[in-house]
């Protein structure tokens, strides 16, 4: 018997952003290039704890500008000093801390010391700033993965009843992993390019007007280029990740329902259908990969080109002896090698930026199908207030309670009855009757249409709802198990409890008998998705694990319905006996179909089309009316 709610309860902003305000992203079919560059604000709010590093490593970027100039320098020195005989400048006079009338001798070590000593400096301080730079994006990483797991566990049932698990996991896992890369894209890179390609443009215009236009035409080009690509691009990454999200929710699919797959002998048919899926994803990833591998090679060829114009034209000012650029100099071989030096640099550094905008299809891609994920709102949060709920010491009660998941078919209908303290209270009914709809409201999924559930004669949506539920303890028909010890699966609702405490609950279960059985006790492990237990195993750890809480109000929804009778006797003293041990704080309700559960209860009331009835055990229908007697 599962419980759905009517009303999603998840939190309105995701990343501190309305999901679906003004800065929402599209739909990820519907993504164009202007809503790459809103990826930043929509991160921002991860971005945002780290905007100082962000800022030291801009600052550690600045020691590197006249790197460009120093080369260019240095190489003027070895081709036109050394080699031709050319004097210094006063540049590289100051530079190798020479007279500009040194002996050639002279000046060839102390270029060479100066360049040992260059790379001896620059190389460990850039690793430091890649690392540093790594460093910031994978902290962003973890902290987007981590705000993303708890919004995806505020979202509500409803989503995690309808959507597909695995790929929910693909897009939190996978998708979320592109954050680096608009981090890197969109911020880092910017950061590092920009100022380099100004000093470059500007240090190759003071030696030639030329070479420093074509460098400067290409990232024109390149946005051209970009804008051509970006919507394919795109287009074919998004086939890719819902191909390979769909292999994905396969794999997890069959995984998780193993025994139906064996037991119907479906292990080729579920082979077969993940080879199409699998095969589907493969496809799509070559197509995306095949578009991106040319849209680099034309970038790459695009800067090919542009680097034998260049060569074109400074050697022709060389051969001519030629003035150009802003300082007025003639052209020499050193000038020549040192400009193409600057020029190859630049225009690495431009396409490296190209490159990275195609990635950023991907990218951008990945994060819309996070926040698609994401945006699914709730259709209403449950109301709470700010009171603090005492434990029970009356009654909890619905006092005309009518709810409906559409507006079709009304679930409840006027529904009024206690469960009182020190009682055990059971709803019997049969399969769809409301009897987890009436659990589901108890534990603030979400608010009843009309009427209302009073605590000792308080309305619950005047509480906080953590503060309500702590109050709550809960032992579902099918109670999700994890891999681990069935001592971790059981102190899950409690995780300081003691051995002592853990004992009496797995003996007022009934499990006592079968933990002595287990290899390693409270040590043994249960494998994944508690494989290795029984239903009836499963279900009795999960009662074991709500009677630990230690909650005054213990809910049940069919504790009973996988137990033999000589168990499930067993199981409903041990209830009792749990109540008996606080009988003025303790109250259960439980739902259940069979009536020899329902005969161990205090009270019974019987739901049916709707409405309650007071009954008993012999006939589950002793009186009637949509008002039910609390005598």
């Amino acid at each position: 018997m599962s419980i759905l709610p009517h009303q999603q309860s998840s939190e309105a902003e995701v990343a501190g952003v309305d999901a679906r305000g003004a800065d929402a992203l599209p739909e990820p079919d519907k993504l164009r290039s202007r809503d790459i560059f809103r990826l930043v604000p929509r991160v921002w709010p991860f971005i945002r704890p780290f905007k100082r590093h962000l800022v030291y490593l801009g600052l550690g970027i600045i020691p590197g500008l006249p790197g460009g100039l120093l080369a260019l320098a240095l190489l003027g020195v070895f081709f036109d000093t050394i080699g031709k005989g050319k004097p210094l400048n006063p540049l590289q006079a100051w530079m190798l801390w020479v007279p500009m009338n040194a002996d050639r001798h002279l000046i060839l070590r102390h270029a060479c010391a100066f360049a040992v000593v260059g790379a001896l400096v620059t190389t460990p301080y850039a690793i430091g700033l890649l690392i540093y730079g790594l460093w910031i994006l994978q902290r962003m990483t973890n902290e987007f993965r981590v705000s993303l797991y708890a919004k995806l566990q505020g979202l509500s049932l409803r989503f995690h009843t309808e959507e597909r698990i695995g790929d929910a996991i693909f897009r939190m896992f996978q998708d979320s992993a592109a954050i680096p890369q608009v981090v890197n894209g969109l911020i880092i890179q910017p950061l590092a390019v920009v100022p380099l390609a100004i000093v470059n443009i500007a240090v190759l215009a003071a030696f030639d007007y030329r070479i420093a236009a074509i460098a400067a035409s290409l990232i024109p080009a390149y946005i051209i280029v970009g804008a051509l690509y970006a919507g394919p691009l795109r287009r074919a990454f998004l086939a890719e990740r819902v191909a390979t999200a769909e292999a994905t929710t396969r794999i997890e699919e069959t995984l998780a329902s193993i025994k139906a797959v064996k037991a119907f002998a479906r292990e080729a048919a579920e082979r077969d259908l993940y080879a199409r899926d699998n095969w589907a994803a493969f496809t799509a990833a070559r197509r995306a990969r095949v578009l991106f591998v040319s849209y680099r090679v034309i970038t790459a060829v695009m800067r090919a080109l542009a680097y034998v114009a260049a060569i074109y034209f400074g050697a022709r000012n060389v051969l001519n002896g030629a003035v150009a650029g802003a300082i007025g100099a003639v052209a020499s071989l050193g000038a020549f090698q040192g400009a193409l030096w600057v020029f190859g640099s630049q225009s690495g550094r431009v396409r490296n930026f190209a490159q990275t905008w195609g990635m950023l299809q991907d990218a951008g891609v990945g994060v819309a199908r996070v926040f698609e994920m994401l945006a699914k709102l709730p259709e209403e949060q449950v109301s709470a207030g700010d009171a603090r709920p005492e434990p029970p010491r009356d009654s909890i009660r619905l006092e005309a309670v009518g709810f409906s998941y559409n507006e079709k078919q009304a679930v409840l209908r006027e529904v009024s009855f206690s469960a009182r303290v020190g009682e055990i209270t059971a709803l019997a009914g049969a399969s769809g009757a409301g009897k987890s709809t009436i659990i589901a409201l108890l534990l603030r999924f979400f608010d009843p249409l009309t009427g209302r559930i009073a605590l000792d004669g308080r309305d619950i949506r005047e509480f906080r709802v953590e503060d309500y539920r702590a109050l709550m303890s809960v032992a579902l028909q099918e109670n999700p198990l994890f891999t681990g010890s069935l001592r971790d699966n059981l102190a899950y609702s409690r995780a300081g409890a003691t051995e002592e405490e853990i004992l009496r609950a797995i003996a007022r279960a009934g499990l006592t008998d079968f933990v002595q059985t287990l290899p390693r006790g409270l040590a043994t492990r249960l494998g994944e998705r508690a494989s290795r237990l029984s239903t009836g195993q499963a279900q009795r750890i999960g009662l074991a694990r709500a009677f630990l809480r230690a909650a005054p109000i213990l809910i049940l929804d069919e504790p009973t319905s996988a137990l033999d009778p000589a168990t499930e006797a067993l199981v409903m003293r041990g209830i009792r006996d749990w109540i008996d041990e606080n009988r003025r704080e303790r109250m259960v309700l439980l739902a259940t179909h069979r009536r020899s559960t329902a005969a161990h209860a205090d009270r019974i009331y019987r739901l049916n089309d709707g409405y309650v009835f007071a009954a008993d055990a012999s006939g589950f229908d002793a009186a009637g009316g949509a008002e039910a007697s609390d005598g």
